[in-house]
């Protein structure tokens, strides 16, 4: 059950090109490329290399990392509703895996006809006839047709007034509750004021106004609800209660920072500016009515967000600095500490495209870079909070040589004579003697001989190793002695000639 990553790369993620920010609705045996007949630990295995695969390939500005990324988000989703039933086989069998005696490529093929029939009725703005130039209707959810139903029979059928002073529908962030509009517009059918429903909790509506430096002003803005009032919270993981919960007061206040600011009121709206930090913030309303505290939808709205997924990779001596660009960005600032001072530099999205992420050259030592967007928020400029990620060392050159000690062939003594280009401690030096007809790759594929360590090797200063070599049985090829070095620091072992390194 090896992981085919070239054909994953093939058969499932090109295909995916193209679909402008969002998935179409899959086969999940398919899109996990998961075949029947596999077992719990066969699953267990296979996702994590999936997923691996996924973060590998989601850093970059081209379409199969941003295809990655939108299975990275579909599948914390999935993780979030499905958990650890994504390790049952029989999980997988009621949701689209297919059937005993399928082949892979029959399986991996489906997701093929699955994006043909997403292109096919991919949905377009044409106007009420809801039709597609595909000639497809267009797909609309049932519980906006329900909502939207209710709101224009209470604006209809309700009594003088009605139609003033109910509100309206409005968006209010991705949260699992249901609405309230349905009914608000309920009870303003029957005559009975909105903000007497123990249903009915304001729906916000923020709006960026500017920024400066680090700091944004918003506007946030509900229908009046009256004697009551409504306070609102800011808080940047959503809350644990579902919408329209009874609270207490102290669980409203332990919940989040209160949202200050200028207060406005007109037209039975109410309008509150206030200045937050930049980043990704949630909105949420509390509509206090005596004793009685009731929890409402939350929105959320990022401004001038700070970049995802910062890496640094070595690049020989160079380090090359990847991330994701947020929203709006225009361009970031790179800083980074040299030997002597701090070097700061401005990338273009442009630039970073083109050469695939920002270099930064010559890094000889470990240090810190720190990476800050600046983005356009309403015609002004907003700084985002900094990211920080550390820049790996340079790898220590290290090598070696096999000298035979006079008498090889009655003592068989080698003196191992190693060598750094830069200090080095805490290193262990390992030889061993591999018996197979290539050289050990790694110190476990071989006999040790000798094992030294922690040594303190000094930059250009030899350090000796003397090691015995047993008598050895007649073979069809030679044995081979080669020497691998560990430590704190990574280092890059150079090979001696390859004669030297042979014992018959």
């Amino acid at each position: 059950m090896a992981f085919d990553a070239e054909r994953y790369d093939r058969e499932v993620i090109k295909p995916l090109r193209g679909q402008h920010g969002r998935l179409p609705p899959g086969n999940l045996a398919a899109r996990y490329a998961v075949e029947p007949g596999w077992t719990a630990q066969d699953l267990v295995r296979h996702l994590a290399v999936v997923r691996r695969f996924w973060q590998d390939r989601a850093v970059g500005p081209d379409s199969r990392a941003e295809i990655c990324r939108l299975l990275i988000r579909a599948d914390e989703e999935l993780i979030r509703t499905a958990g650890e039933l994504m390790n049952d086989p029989a999980w997988w069998q009621e949701h689209g895996a297919a059937p005993p005696g399928t082949s892979p490529r029959q399986v991996r093929n489906r997701i093929r006809d699955e994006v043909s029939a997403a292109r096919t009725t991919m949905p377009t703005e044409r106007g009420p006839d809801q039709t597609s130039v595909w000639g497809g209707e267009r797909p609309v959810d049932p519980s906006w047709r329900a909502e939207a139903r209710a709101f224009i029979l209470a604006r209809l059928d309700g009594p003088a007034g009605a139609a003033a002073s109910a509100p309206p529908v409005r968006t209010a962030g991705a949260e699992g509750g249901d609405t309230g509009a349905a009914a608000t517009a309920g009870a303003a059918a029957s005559g009975q004021r909105a903000t007497d429903s123990p249903e009915f909790v304001p729906e916000l509506t923020v709006t960026a106004l500017g920024a400066r430096g680090d700091q944004c002003r918003v506007r946030v803005s509900w229908r009046d609800a009256g004697p009551a009032q409504v306070r609102i919270r800011r808080c940047a993981t959503p809350p644990p209660w579902r919408a329209k919960t009874p609270l207490s007061r102290a669980e409203m206040e332990a919940f989040g920072a209160e949202l200050t600011g200028s207060r406005e009121e007109s037209d039975g709206e109410v309008r509150l500016i206030a200045e937050v930090p930049v980043g990704y913030h949630l909105y949420v309303p509390f509509l206090i009515d005596r004793e009685r505290v009731t929890m409402g939808r939350f929105v959320a709205l990022g401004i001038a967000e700070p970049v995802r997924r910062l890496l640094a990779e070595r690049r020989g001596d160079d380090v090359v600095v990847t991330w994701i660009w947020p929203h709006g960005a225009r361009y970031a600032v790179v800083e980074w500490a040299t030997s002597d001072a701090t070097s700061r530099h401005e990338v273009s999205r442009s630039a970073y495209a083109s050469g695939n992420g920002f270099r930064i050259p010559a890094v000889t030592r470990p240090t810190v870079a720190r990476v800050t967007v600046v983005s356009d928020v309403v015609g002004d400029e907003a700084r985002s909070a900094a990211r920080e990620v550390v820049l790996p060392p340079r790898p220590v050159a290290v090598s070696y040589t096999l000298n035979r000690q006079p008498l090889w062939y009655v003592r068989r003594r080698l003196t191992v004579r190693i060598r750094a280009d830069a200090e080095l401690t805490g290193v262990t030096v390992t030889v061993v003697l591999g018996a197979e007809p290539t050289l050990p790759e790694d110190a476990e594929q071989g006999t040790v001989l000798a094992e030294s360590g922690p040594l303190d090797l000094r930059a250009g200063e030899p350090h000796d190793l003397e090691v015995i070599v047993p008598a050895l049985p007649r073979r069809g090829h030679p044995y081979w002695i080669r020497c691998f070095v560990r430590g704190p620091v990574p280092t890059v072992v150079a090979l001696p000639a390859v004669e030297s390194m042979k014992v018959t």
